[in-house]
């Protein structure tokens, strides 16, 4: 990944190629190719210079999308309003993604994706550096390999066992497992190692860990994330 004059730390640029070169491989509910779409999709609407509102989908609106044919229009206009309307989304709605016909073991996998492209665009976006393209896919079906998973009263998605003895943030993705674990990379990363959160007094650099909850909470706010 490119980073011109800017010096960015060794981990952060491995977590996030690591990122990067994930989302266009297979998992195990998406084959390479729909991956790799749902990471463009994703890319695509945080690009839009004049983003849909969230009760209008892109496919019924005719807008154009970078990788037509591979995914079916309600993963695609899923995949748009995760990425662009995060703060709008409902119980209600995930449910009514359900009866479209999204697995939900699937739809963990596909949100997972969008975390990651949001994680490394934000960063770029933030760093002022220009963003990297996607990698070119890495063909390959799906493992349909997937963990045992129970219901949750603290997410709306299935997780792993045993549900709900920790925190909904740490179980929610973990129905999709390797992509839970890249996102926990990239969090390590671009926050705080897990194993450091109960930690007050942890610091990166001159970064003390009060300013990086103070930035965090602005941040939080102004992207309406209710967590």
């Amino acid at each position: 990944m490119p980073t011109g004059d800017i010096v960015i730390r060794p981990d952060l640029m491995a977590a996030q190629t690591a990122a990067w070169a994930h989302v266009t491989s297979p998992g195990a509910s998406w084959s390479g190719a729909e991956r790799a779409a749902i990471a463009a999709t994703a890319l695509a609407a945080l690009d839009d210079p004049d983003p849909l509102p969230p009760w209008v989908t892109p496919t019924t609106a005719a807008r154009e999308l970078p990788i037509e044919g591979v995914l079916p229009a309600a993963v695609v206009d899923a995949t748009y309003r995760i990425a662009r309307h995060a703060a709008t989304l409902t119980e209600d709605w995930y449910a009514s993604q359900l009866e479209l016909g999204i697995d939900p073991i699937a739809y963990v996998e596909m949100v997972a994706i969008v975390c990651s492209v949001a994680a490394v665009d934000g960063f770029f976006r933030a760093s002022g550096l220009p963003r990297p393209p996607l990698p070119p896919t890495t063909e390959g079906d799906a493992s349909g390999v997937h963990p045992d998973v129970e219901p949750a009263t603290l997410n709306w998605v299935p997780v792993v066992g045993p549900a709900d003895v920790k925190a909904a943030v740490v179980q929610g993705l973990t129905a999709a497992a390797d992509d839970c674990d890249i996102i926990w990379r990239l969090a390590s990363a671009q926050y705080i190692p897990a194993d450091e959160m109960g930690e007050m007094r942890w610091s990166r650099g001159t970064l003390a860990r009060s300013d990086m909850e103070l930035i965090a909470a602005r941040l939080s706010a102004a992207r309406e994330c209710f967590y």
